[in-house]
């Protein structure tokens, strides 16, 4: 009887950790400098003792203009061997800095590389117990609203988290986006449970009380920038760092560490 709970407690165990998908969101990040690559191995040592599935990357990707062809030094410089030992995917998004070179050789870096996805200037993917909804908040025009609103729709995942650069609310030296609080936010209000961005070069994790959206920024993994006093956000900070997350059926962990890869804040949510 003994030996069959201990069974039974171990299969547990495992279908728990089974259920679980973890991953890791920044943005900002593509500088090829020494802070990129000080942050990137401290994510490498958080990940070694933490569920890490893949990465969710937050636009801005190389700087300051993007890439010229898949061929571009900068895909060798500022993200294959920054993030080499990481061993994860990414899934990207596109941001204003990318838009100044050739968007079209981020997509097709997909045909190329095994750990670099971006099938398209938006799309969607799903993880576990979560939907996942990459945009492109640079031209989030008609046909791109239409899209989302119905992927959402579709959506029957426990968590729904839509992820691009800009951000609705911020902060930073940016603050916020009017076009994105009138077009995005009607669409992802009451359906979505988090709004992950960058832009912006600090850590903020901001709750309205028209909102029942969490809005995260995290686009402090290769520079920083200072930061605004606010009252509405319940974390914010100027240095140095990144996120993740930790998601279950009924509960999403996050974290968010600094340039070290100690935990500078940590908030547990429950599904709805």
């Amino acid at each position: 009887m003994k030996k069959l709970s201990i069974f039974l407690l171990l299969l547990l165990t495992v279908t728990s950790y089974a259920n679980e998908t973890g991953f890791l969101f920044f943005g900002d990040a593509g500088t090829g400098n020494k802070d990129q690559y000080r942050v990137a191995k401290s994510m490498t040592k958080f990940c070694e003792n933490s569920t890490c599935d893949f990465v969710a990357l937050l636009g801005d990707n190389f700087y300051p203009s993007g890439v010229s062809s898949v061929n571009d030094a900068q895909w060798k410089t500022a993200f294959e061997l920054p993030y080499k030992d990481l061993g994860l995917i990414f899934y990207a998004a596109l941001g204003n800095h990318d838009y100044k070179g050739n968007i079209e050789a981020q997509i097709n870096y997909s045909k190329k590389s095994k750990i670099w996805k971006m099938p398209s200037s938006y799309y969607s993917f799903s993880k576990g117990d979560a939907d996942f909804f990459v945009i492109d908040t640079n031209h989030f025009n008609k046909t791109q609203r239409e899209w989302l609103e119905a992927e959402i729709e579709n959506s029957t995942a426990s968590w729904k988290i839509v992820y691009g650069h800009h951000p609705v609310y911020s902060y930073g030296s940016h603050g916020n986006s009017d076009e994105l609080e009138e077009e995005l936010l009607p669409i992802i209000e009451g359906n979505v449970d988090f709004y992950l961005s960058g832009h912006d070069h600090t850590k903020q994790v901001i709750e309205k009380k028209s909102s029942d959206i969490t809005f995260i920024v995290s686009g402090a993994a290769g520079q920083t920038e200072p930061k605004k006093r606010s009252r509405t956000a319940i974390y914010n900070s100027s240095s140095l760092g990144f996120a993740h997350f930790l998601i279950t059926k009924s509960k999403a962990i996050l974290k968010i560490m600094d340039a070290k890869g100690d935990v500078d804040y940590s908030q547990t949510f429950t599904t709805k």
